[in-house]
Order: C-alpha cells, then structure tokens, then sequence
C-alpha cells in the first residue's frame, strides 16, 4: 500500500515540476540524485556495493534502461500531454505485463486469484477508460499521452522481470536499486546530450518540493518497497499497486486538477478496489478449487 499512495501521488508532482526544467533532463536529475541517496544509505548499513559480476552489472544497466530512463523519459513526455489521471490508468497495464511476462520469460504460472482479481481490475479500466474517451474529443493529445504511457509501462514491465531475476541471486535490494538507478541516470543523461535537451533548472518552491518528493518518496523508498514485494510475492502480484495507484491519482486530481466524477469513474474505482482485495487476501482452497481456472503446477495462495 505503501508505493500505491506514494505514487498515487507522484504523477501530480511531475507535472508541477515540467515547467521549470525539460523532462528529460528532470529524469537525470532526479536519479542521480536519488542513487547517491541510496549509495550513502549502502554504506551507512554496511550493504556490499562492489562484490559483483559482470553479469548482476548488466541487469543492472538493463533494469535503470528499462525502468529508470525509458519508462520515466516516456512517462513525463505523456503527463506533459495528458491528465495525471489518465497516465496512472495506462500503467495500471502492468499488472498484465508482469503477470504474463513472467509466465513467458520467467515460467512463473498464473494463479487463478491473481488472474480473477487481474479481469476485476481490467473491468474497473474499461469503466475509467470509456469516461476518459468521452473526454478526448475535447482534449486530442489526450489519446497521444495514454498510448505513450502504455509504452512506458511496458519498459517498466520488463525491468520488473530484470529486477526479479537478481532477486533469486541474492542480491540485497538497497544495493540493487543503487546501481540501477545510477545506470538510469547515466542513460537520461546520454539522451539528453543525443536529443540536445538542455540541463538548466529553473529552481522555484514548485519545483523543489515535488523535486524532493519525487526522488526520496517516489525512488527511493517506494522503489524499495517495491522491489521488496516483488521478491516476496513475485512481478504479478506486487504489479497490483499500478491498480491502486490511479484511484489514489483520481482523488489527488479531484482536488489539483478540478476532475470531474462520474458514475464510470466511481464505478470503475469500486472494480479496481475489488481486484486488489480478490488478488491479494488470502482465500479460503476449498473455495478457490471451484473457480474455473486450472490449479497451477506449485500454487500457493
């Protein structure tokens, strides 16, 4: 719950931070600064920074491209074109991403809650979705804005998977993230020297309070916790937090973007609760035998 409320909140801060430096650039900074944060906090705890192959070293370059510089390059390139709103809804993808990634890359089997609680959830999408459709007559970038997010959701998807796969080697995850997220940084920072972007800050109130916010609540703590659930409970079910995350982003936008409810948006909220609540509790086997999905090999409620 903790990274559904941090970044329930975080696509409203990007958006106040655009207008004073390119997004772009604003990746960069914000991921640098936050792995040096995670660096200090390694050394503090005496975390092992530098006992690794050259192997963990491109999963980490391969997860801060994935996750850290394409996701978010694209991710602020679409909150500058759309509502915060409707960018949290196209990364609520990533519970499908994940789930089916990891059965193709990972061969992880699907269990049959999470596929239950994953069609609740898409329902809540559809609902959400069909109200966002009305809207986009008005707002035509809007559409542009929504299909970029599904690519950025898509490159976070696969450095998930990047990411599970140190798990399995034991890699601590405050040293994991380390890496990453310099690797991340030093891609945007290749971007923005290719595409000619430049690197000035304009520094007001706005831009760093959400500066700070977005790079020691939305990286590093949420990141953390994050990957710590993908190491507990695998890619599926820790993708469950992109489905909480936008009706936190619809409440936050009610009230920073002047959002207007409707009986979509509320019903598509209550459906995306319920696929949270069927994917992640506990549910009696008995009960679960009867739903018509096949048990799969190794499954554990």
């Amino acid at each position: 719950m903790t990274c559904a409320i941090i970044w329930g909140i975080t696509w409203i801060a990007i958006k106040y931070q655009l207008p004073y430096v390119d997004g772009t650039a604003a990746v960069f900074y914000r991921f640098l600064f936050s792995s040096l944060v995670m660096f200090v906090i390694c050394l503090a705890t005496k975390i092992s920074l530098f006992k690794f192959s050259r192997t963990q070293h491109f999963r980490f370059a391969s997860q801060g491209l994935f996750i850290f510089c394409i996701n978010y390059l694209l991710t602020y390139w679409a909150t500058s074109m759309a509502t915060s709103a409707l960018i949290a809804l196209a990364f609520t993808s990533l519970i499908f991403f994940n789930m089916f990634g990891a059965r193709l890359f990972l061969n992880i089997p699907f269990e049959k809650k999470v596929v239950w609680g994953g069609l609740l959830s898409l329902l809540g999408m559809v609902f959400i979705s069909f109200n966002e459709y009305q809207n986009i007559s008005l707002h035509p970038s809007s559409l542009w804005g929504f299909l970029i997010g599904l690519f950025s959701t898509m490159s976070a998807s696969a450095g998930n998977l990047v990411s599970y796969l140190n798990k399995k080697d034991h890699v601590p995850t405050s040293a994991n993230n380390s890496w990453a997220m310099l690797y991340g940084s030093g891609f945007s920072l290749l971007a923005c020297l290719i595409m000619g972007k430049s690197l000035h800050i304009e520094v007001t109130q706005p831009f760093v309070i959400s500066f700070f916010y977005l790079s020691i609540f939305g990286t590093v703590i949420s990141f953390w916790a994050y990957f710590k659930l993908i190491e507990n409970i695998g890619p599926a079910k820790a993708a469950f937090t992109s489905i909480a995350s936008p009706v936190i982003a619809l409440v936050v936008s009610t009230f920073m973007e002047d959002l207007s409810w409707t009986m979509f948006l509320a019903l598509g909220s209550l459906f995306c609760i319920m696929g949270n609540v069927v994917a992640l509790t506990r549910v009696p086997q008995p009960l679960l035998q009867r739903l018509p999905l096949g048990r799969p090999k190794n499954f554990r409620s």
